[in-house]
């Protein structure tokens, strides 16, 4: 930790002063719901059948708890405002926090900025298949991109008095959602019904490519995202004590989700028919079969969804928004990201930037390519984002006093991460030239890092103009 880790703490709480707390415990466990718990990752698990439950029981203490417990104890230490940026850059150096900061604005940001073709394909799901030209009308496309993130930004320039509101309720309906598989699960259960195929299996699943893939994205991309809400830290109610509160509430009820989840999908979808994409709407129709009551509820679960990625966009367009502030208040970016909106006290020029950024990579991403790949090269590099600054967040626990399990439990998170990058960057779907689609996805990668290291090289020049 840097000799004036104390009072570079106190700097920036000092600077915090001027923003408004609004976040207290309870947004907090909703926030964490809504930032971690993802719908079609039971369909993922769901893939290795009975045995899911032995590769979420492994992922927990291998990945879950670790991030947990690593959580807890950098926001107790350093319950700053910006989160991993604060905890790298005292934990470690300037240069790394600010790179970790940019890793995780980036993250967000390639995995957001495709908003447009979710909200495209939602529709034309809803309106049937004479509407699938809606998915490759790549105007529309850019059209409904912006349309969608001007809404994002006149709820985020409002600030957290208003987004919490919203977060709070996708939070609560994504708990929901998962609530009404595991009743029609538990359901088909106490009346005997058969089931589509062994919800629970206590054997070791066979050691393939597949196998260790499937692992990846459960312990990674499933279970991620504790650290999000820390990144509110000086807009949080006692800080140091409700984020670790927080994580320690919600991570056993997402733990259980997860795993009651899954075993709800395998009681009614075998696994080789699965719908990686929209595996509730797929549930309900196979458990009211084809009823009219089917397909409303298929028709409100698919707006259900669409309305918790609109919430989650609102929190991560926020959180990315307050990187650009914190880094201002450090002199590594210019001044005016940190000014705060006179009545809502919201950094109105970091969200619009923010905002700007995420259109122009939604339309680029389209460029020479269908909106499928389009989607995973900007979440496959968003991926590869994360788990950079993830292996940064572990090194200032080893680096540092902490005990010596979470040293032990930090090491084996970093090798969880390292494995789910790895597998990140190969196509889910099918591609027409894998190999150009892995150059493109690690050229976004290092050209993103290449643009952070040349910004944090003019920090000179912007603390002379500051």
């Amino acid at each position: 930790m840097l000799a004036d880790g104390r009072e570079e703490i106190a700097r920036t709480q000092a600077r915090s002063a001027s923003l408004t707390r609004e976040l207290r415990l309870v947004d907090l466990v909703l926030l964490q719901a809504l930032l971690i718990v993802g719908l079609p990752w039971i369909g993922y698990a769901a893939k290795a059948g009975g045995a899911h439950v032995v590769l979420w029981l492994l992922a927990i203490p291998l990945f879950f708890l670790p991030l947990a417990g690593t959580v807890v104890y950098l926001s107790r230490r350093m319950p700053l405002e910006g989160g991993v940026y604060q905890w790298v850059k005292i934990g470690i150096s300037p240069f790394a926090g600010f790179q970790a900061g940019w890793n995780y604005a980036f993250f967000l940001i390639f995995y957001y900025a495709n908003s447009g073709s979710v909200v495209a394909n939602s529709v034309a799901y809803l309106l049937g298949p004479r509407y699938d030209w809606m998915n490759g009308n790549k105007p529309l496309l850019i059209a409904i991109n912006m349309a969608f993130f001007a809404i994002v930004l006149a709820i985020n320039i409002r600030g957290l008095h208003l987004a919490r509101w919203i977060t709070g309720a996708g939070g609560a309906l994504i708990i929901g959602l998962y609530l009404l598989v595991i009743a029609l699960f538990a359901w088909r259960a106490m009346r005997g019904l058969p089931m589509a195929q062994p919800v629970l299996a206590f054997t070791w699943p066979a050691m393939t490519l597949f196998t260790v893939n499937l692992f990846s994205k459960m312990a990674f991309n499933a279970l991620s995202g504790f650290e999000q809400a820390a990144i509110f830290a000086g807009e949080c109610h006692t800080p140091e004590r409700n984020i670790a509160r927080s994580v320690w509430i919600a991570a056993p009820g997402i733990a259980l989700l997860y795993i009651l989840g899954t075993c709800g999908m395998l009681a009614y979808v075998p696994r080789d028919r699965i719908d990686l994409i929209a595996p509730v709407s797929q549930i309900l129709g196979a458990a009211l079969h084809s009823s009219a009551l089917a397909a409303a509820l298929g028709t409100g679960a698919i707006l259900a969804l669409l309305f918790a990625y609109f919430t989650q966009t609102v929190a991560c367009v926020a959180e990315v928004s307050r990187l650009p502030m914190v880094a201002g208040w450090d002199g590594l970016l210019p001044a005016r990201f940190s000014a705060l909106h006179p009545r809502f006290r919201t950094p109105v020029r970091s969200i619009a930037v923010v905002v700007a950024i995420c259109i122009v990579l939604g339309a680029a991403s389209l460029f020479q390519v269908g909106e499928q790949e389009a989607n995973q090269i900007l979440m496959a590099a968003g991926f590869a984002c994360s788990g950079l600054y993830y292996l940064a967040m572990f090194a200032v626990v080893l680096r540092g006093k902490a005990p010596a399990w979470l040293r032990v439990s930090a090491c084996a998170a970093a090798g969880v991460t390292v494995l789910a990058v790895g597998f990140d960057v190969v196509p889910i779907l099918d591609v027409a030239r894998p190999v150009v689609f892995g150059a493109k996805v690690a050229g976004a990668v290092v050209a993103t890092n290449a643009i952070g290291v040349w910004v944090y090289s003019r920090r000179g020049h912007y603390r002379r103009s500051n």
